[in-house]
């Protein structure tokens, strides 16, 4: 038992070293994950940004998920803001076009930190307008190279690096970041209507390891090489900031003491205005039509019916569980009663053995015997007047020679009746009247 218990503790304690471990494993994140989504956690996902840029700007900020168009109807009486987006340009495209340009005009801002995949990738579609040919600029990859580099190999390495400058101006004094080659991937074609934030120093060639680096790799662009990553132009009242480094507005670069800096001077550009990021993922999306088909939603948007509705399901489940509880029926196990006629038989064996009565055991034996000659086969050898057509009646009914059942009843009757008989004539007399109760029973 001690043995026992002491595998089932040491079983215990081994569970409880594994998922403490497992509690303070660090997690392992997905550096291909470049959704920029707002539920993802993954370095290059925009949960902890958003959840952080919502908490420390005191202007205001918040992840739109509606269609572009409503969020300008629902906003415009309500001051001017800053649009962030930080997603595909293909989406972004599709998205905006005109209705953008004339929102910027009447003196709301926007920041551009995206891809220039749609025209990259040969997608290009004349009838969709491109709002880069209005604000006159356009997205190039840094040495016309494309790059997938995105991994914790790339950024950890110290020594693959990128300078970044931001110049002077009217609000923030210049400074120097060092910034992975992972993020300088993008730079800005601008008109002069431009002023150029901030400028990339090509200190190394992207990384090129293990074919997870950089394609094509005679294109590179050499050491010294520059260009612009961060730009602005005023666009009748509003301000419009386009930037070349897209995942800089991640968990990653929130999270970066590096980064941080950057991305906020960034963001102050626009002025003190509550600020917008558009995530086309975003689950909030619900059109007009949706939400006045359904007549829960209404219930739902007002506080005391939320909260009858809410109280109506909880008193709906308690009801279920305790009216199935109040119609349960309890079925009693029955269990057969014990048969202690083995124990009955062991202890009168016993107390037989220890006395060695073998006279009283023989009598025990024959007076059974009589009674189920009685009752299986109605013959009666107790009495000494027929008892001779008695066994008769026997001899016929078991096979047995009449002299042998004769002889065998006056010596059963002799033991009976006499002081004392050995234990090797007392299982004789036995194994013959068992013979005979066998051979009737056939």
């Amino acid at each position: 038992m001690k043995v026992n218990s002491l595998f089932v503790v040491i079983i215990i304690a081994l569970m409880a070293v594994m998922i403490l471990f497992e509690i303070n494993a660090p997690s392992r994140f997905q550096w291909y994950d470049e959704s920029q989504s707002y539920k993802s956690k993954q370095p290059f996902g925009c949960y902890v940004m958003d959840s952080v840029l919502r908490t420390s700007l005191p202007q205001g900020y918040e992840v739109l998920g509606d269609d572009i168009e409503q969020y300008f109807d629902k906003k415009s009486k309500k001051g001017q803001h800053t649009l962030l987006f930080t997603n595909n340009y293909d989406d972004f495209c599709r998205s905006c076009d005109v209705d953008l340009l004339k929102w910027i005009k009447e003196g709301n801002n926007i920041v551009l930190a995206v891809y220039d995949n749609y025209h990259y990738y040969g997608y290009y579609d004349p009838d969709v307008k491109d709002i880069g040919e209005e604000l006159e600029f356009s997205f190039q990859p840094v040495g016309n190279i494309y790059t997938n580099h995105f991994d914790k190999k790339t950024l950890s390495d110290r020594t693959q690096y990128d300078t970044i400058e931001w110049r002077a101006d009217n609000k923030f004094a210049a400074a120097t970041y060092l910034i992975s080659t992972a993020f300088c991937v993008e730079e800005l074609k601008l008109s002069s209507s431009f002023r150029t934030l901030a400028i990339l120093h090509k200190v190394k060639k992207p990384y090129d390891g293990d074919n997870e680096g950089v394609y094509y790799k005679s294109y590179a662009p050499e050491e010294g090489h520059t260009a612009p990553v961060a730009a602005i132009r005023d666009y009748g009242k509003g301000k419009v900031v386009v930037v070349g480094m897209p995942m800089l507005f991640t968990n990653y670069g929130i999270l970066n003491d590096t980064i941080r800096p950057f991305v906020l001077r960034l963001l102050s550009e626009c002025g003190n205005k509550p600020i917008v990021r558009y995530d086309p993922t975003y689950i909030s999306r619900t059109s007009k039509d949706q939400e006045s088909e359904s007549p829960l939603r209404y219930l739902l948007a007002n506080r005391p019916l939320r909260w009858a509705f809410y109280l109506a399901l909880a008193t709906l489940v308690a009801f279920v569980v305790f009216s199935a509880r109040r119609r349960q029926r309890v079925i009693p196990v029955i269990k057969p009663p014990v048969n202690h006629m083995m124990d009955f038989v062991k202890r009168i064996g016993g107390i037989y053995y220890k006395k060695h009565d073998n006279v009283d055991l023989l009598n025990k034996k024959y007076a059974a015997f009589c009674n189920d000659l009685r009752a299986k086969a109605m013959i009666d050898i107790e009495g000494n007047d027929y008892l001779d057509d008695e066994l008769l009646s026997l001899s016929n009914r078991t096979g047995l020679p009449f002299n042998q059942l004769q002889q065998l009843i006056r010596n059963v009757k002799n033991g009976v009746n006499a002081n004392w008989i050995s234990d090797k004539q007392l299982q004789q007399f036995i194994d013959a009247m068992n013979d005979i109760m066998h051979r009737i029973n056939i």
